[in-house]
């Protein structure tokens, strides 16, 4: 069976290279040396094809992390279906609808060994489990809809889970005892997972986080794990039949004059598959379709 890494990084945007947007040097080496800039359709480089995704889906206003992810997770335009743009977690309305149509709900219906590189731990459960609304991201969502095990310590002592910031310092600032890793280390992690299913979903969000505070010095960093984990990634997959999506929600870290969330258009870059599924992927238009194209790759 053909496989699939869906790389989801939080709050990137297609904007021109300029002093004020520091990911627009995000994957050169897969992107023929130009990087995350704004295209006016697909553009293919040797095995990667980059297309801009709206994100706005034809709802005024800035593009929000619960819509938009809810909108990729589920394929259902949120925004529409609210009537706005929501922001943080999901609410009563949307909920059901990872109940119903989480993307790896669907692909372990249709036999597809599907699971996710993050690994949690038991304090992100305790702070969010018995609050009066939900607090669980979409990403956490997506996966508990789908019956599979959450990927815990024990796990990542097996070196088969990656913390969400690939490199460890965000739990290690949090209190957890476990040693800073490379961004390839992190790739070699993903690896192995992936010899065990064929759908994989990672979630990064340093670069939303970052973008709000428009902290470049650990933005650069971001950038820089970034591409270092992507290209040891890839180059340890097999490309002819596998394959590496890196999508995001809503653009935020391409421009560093505000703190806010943006309404460029975001990437969706496709690295390696067959031939049909390029072709098939060069057709999206925006979140809902990337949805559409996952559902319908195996």
């Amino acid at each position: 069976m053909e496989k699939l890494i869906l790389f989801f990084i939080d709050g990137i945007g297609l904007a021109p290279p300029s002093p004020l947007n520091p990911v627009s040097r995000l994957f050169t080496a897969e992107t023929g040396g130009e990087g995350l800039v704004p295209v006016e359709g697909p553009r293919y480089r040797d095995r990667s094809l980059l297309v801009p995704l709206d994100a706005c889906l034809g709802v005024e206003g800035l593009p929000q992390s619960a819509t938009g992810q809810t909108s990729l997770f589920t394929g259902v335009n949120a925004p529409r279906f609210l009537g706005y743009h929501l922001t943080a977690f999901p609410n009563e309305e949307l909920l059901p609808l990872f109940t119903e149509r989480s993307i790896m709900k669907v692909l372990a219906g249709k036999g597809v060994r599907v699971t996710a590189v993050n690994m949690y731990t038991p304090g992100f459960f305790r702070e969010r489990v018995g609050a009066l609304k939900n607090r669980f991201p979409a990403s956490t969502l997506t996966i508990k809809a789908s019956g599979t095990p959450f990927r815990m310590e024990g796990e990542y002592g097996e070196g088969k889970a990656v913390f969400a910031d690939i490199t460890n310092e965000l739990v290690r600032r949090r209190g957890h005892d476990i040693d800073l890793i490379t961004p390839e280390e992190g790739a070699r992690r993903t690896l192995n997972i992936l010899e065990e299913g064929d759908f994989l979903f990672f979630e990064y969000f340093m670069t939303d986080h970052f973008g709000h505070k428009r902290d470049r010095e650990s933005m650069d960093r971001c950038v820089d794990n970034l591409n270092r984990y992507v290209t040891a990634l890839t180059g340890g997959m097999d490309l002819e039949r596998e394959a590496l999506l890196i999508v995001s929600d809503h653009g935020n870290s391409e421009d560093f004059s505000t703190g806010a969330h943006t309404v460029n258009p975001v990437p969706g870059l496709l690295i390696g598959g067959s031939e049909p599924q390029r072709e098939r992927f060069s057709r999206c238009r925006d979140l809902t379709d990337v949805y559409a194209f996952m559902a319908e790759y195996f």
